[in-house]
């Protein structure tokens, strides 16, 4: 049982069943859209229109009460055909000469257009395209490309860092590429250009028609050995959608994880410095900007592929978005690969350099960046801003604190902290040594600077050693035991101490929100007005504590 419609065809009604309405729809299309392109085609197509009406007018006439398909068919056929209907574009000049085969062929090879095609497609029509193109049996054409997929699944294909990609992934890129660039052939004209036939009225009347017999021919097949062949490709593609599908999935997940991996590394260099080698402020102080670019283009290369992928066996995309996609991704991808190269490169050759230092480099780095600490001035100071073994406390051997060597006295060191606070009164203290004059401690506040010189106590002794000591002979006159605290700087150089002093400045009052107080050591005779006299200097605990709470 078939459904009838009614049509209304240059004021004509007609009945016509609902197959036999499609292919003249179908047909109707076709034609405007061939006409469309030339002068007066709009006109033609009317024209048409009304021939058409007329021939429906004597089936009705003949006793024939609706229209169905092979009316239609002989209606498209007669109408198609040249002397039915003549148009300048639809005749041929006939070429006696020789050279008439050759220009033949290249008549064919200029009317060619690469279109997949979507009546008989797998995955994404290009290879049924390609044997309409170049009139080659689909099923060969399809063998011949799985079998070398098959065979380059095996071969090594050479790519960046001495990693290997399989050769069957390349192969698959350029499938994708050939997807996204042909255009799918989705007219009765664009499916004639895909052939090679020439655009005409008979042509198209043909194809419209072909089109029917082809759905109807395919209906009727049940077996042989080219439906056998067909099963296989079809097994073999569902697998290719499958693995398509979990290669996308697998993308997305390694794009995400990329980003959550940048968002860590840029935010919190420190959580990567601490688990790893890696020295994330070295690449955020020196290469920001390549940093960025790296961290975007990847994303971008993982994600498109991943959505066109999925994109297309939902719903296939319009060709302007697909190149669009391709565009970017064509650039993303060599962005990707050289500042990715960059980076590592960057990133080895500071990682060898803190090697070649030895891991107290590393250490002093990380402990710098931790808190905050900013080199400011670095010359004489033999590459070294740091230093641990004689802290004040006898248990805490391994605490870094800031410190400068040189036998020379050449050393201009300057390191510098910033904090930013409110209004109130504060007091900052620390722990510092020396062994000779001119190296300080200071605050910087709104221009103003204040300074207090370390005293030269050398690596014994010191004010801090010296109230651990009171506090433990004070016991035999008050009989209360000392701190633990005390009993460990006591303790320190056995029982000698490090040489380490109390510094103190109080009351620090500030007055307007949000002030930045700068302080830091330092031994430049520019900043502190004198010259150091001595080999190395000391600073260590610098706290900033509110009086007024």
């Amino acid at each position: 049982m078939k459904k009838n419609i009614t049509i209304n065809l240059c004021g004509r009604l007609f009945n016509i069943d609902e197959d036999a309405y499609e292919l003249l729809r179908n047909y109707i299309d076709a034609l405007r859209s061939y006409f469309a392109k030339q002068e007066g085609g709009d006109e033609i197509a009317d024209d048409i229109e009304v021939r058409i009406a007329e021939l429906l007018e004597e089936l009705k006439s003949q006793g024939v009460e609706a229209v169905n398909i092979n009316h239609v068919k002989q209606i498209v056929t007669r109408i198609g055909q040249p002397e039915e209907i003549a148009s300048p574009n639809d005749e041929k000049v006939q070429n006696d000469s020789k050279f008439a085969p050759f220009e033949n062929v290249a008549d064919k090879l200029r009317d060619m257009r690469f279109y997949r095609n979507p009546k008989d497609k797998m995955i994404a029509g290009v290879v049924s395209g390609l044997a309409s193109s170049f009139e080659v049996d689909v099923t060969l054409l399809r063998l011949i490309f799985v079998v070398v997929a098959i065979i380059m699944g095996a071969v090594p294909f050479p790519y960046v860092h001495g990693l290997s990609l399989s050769s069957f992934l390349f192969f698959l890129l350029i499938y994708a590429i050939l997807a996204i660039i042909m255009p799918e052939a989705e007219t009765p004209e664009q499916q004639l250009k895909m052939q090679g036939k020439p655009v005409n009225m008979q042509n198209l009347a043909e194809e419209v028609v072909q089109e029917v017999d082809d759905t109807v021919e395919t209906l009727k097949q049940k077996g042989g050995v080219k439906n056998v062949l067909n099963g296989f490709l079809s097994f073999f593609i569902w697998c290719f959608k499958v693995i398509s599908v979990l290669l996308s999935i697998v993308l997305f997940v390694c794009g995400i994880i990329f980003l959550i991996w940048s968002f860590i590394f840029i935010f919190s260099p420190t959580f990567i410095s601490e688990r790893s080698d890696l020295d994330p402020q070295f690449m955020l102080d020196n290469h920001m900007p390549l940093l960025l670019i790296y961290v975007i283009s990847v994303p971008i290369t993982l994600f498109i592929p991943a959505y066109s992928t999925v994109q297309h066996m939902i719903r296939p995309q319009k060709t302007w978005k697909r190149l669009l996609l391709l565009l970017l991704w064509m650039i993303a991808l060599p962005t990707a690969i050289s500042t990715g190269y960059m980076v590592s490169t960057y990133m080895h050759a500071h990682t060898e350099e803190l090697n070649n230092q030895g891991f107290d480099a590393r250490q002093e780095d990380k402990f710098l960046q931790e808190r905050g600490w900013r080199i400011l001035n670095a010359e004489g100071c033999n590459g070294r801003f740091t230093s641990y073994g004689q802290y004040y406390l006898a248990n805490r051997s391994n605490n870094r604190y800031l410190d400068c060597y040189d036998d020379h006295h050449r050393q201009r060191y300057h390191a510098e902290r910033t904090d930013t606070l409110m209004p109130g009164r504060y007091k900052l203290t620390c722990a510092a040594r020396a062994n000779g004059r001119g190296a300080f401690v200071y605050t910087l506040i709104d221009g103003k600077k204040q300074l207090i010189e370390i005293p030269a106590t050398g690596n014994t002794g010191g004010s801090i050693w010296r109230e651990a000591k009171n506090e433990i002979e004070r016991k035999d006159s008050t009989g209360i035991e000392p701190s633990g605290f005390a009993q460990e700087i006591a303790r320190a150089n056995g029982g000698m101490g490090y040489g380490w002093n109390h510094l103190e400045f109080n009351p620090i009052i500030i007055t307007k929100p949000f002030t930045a107080v700068s302080y830091g050591l330092t031994s430049d005779p520019h900043f502190t007005g004198q010259t150091w006299l001595g080999e190395w200097f000391s600073a260590c605990d610098f706290i900033i504590e509110r009086l007024d709470k």
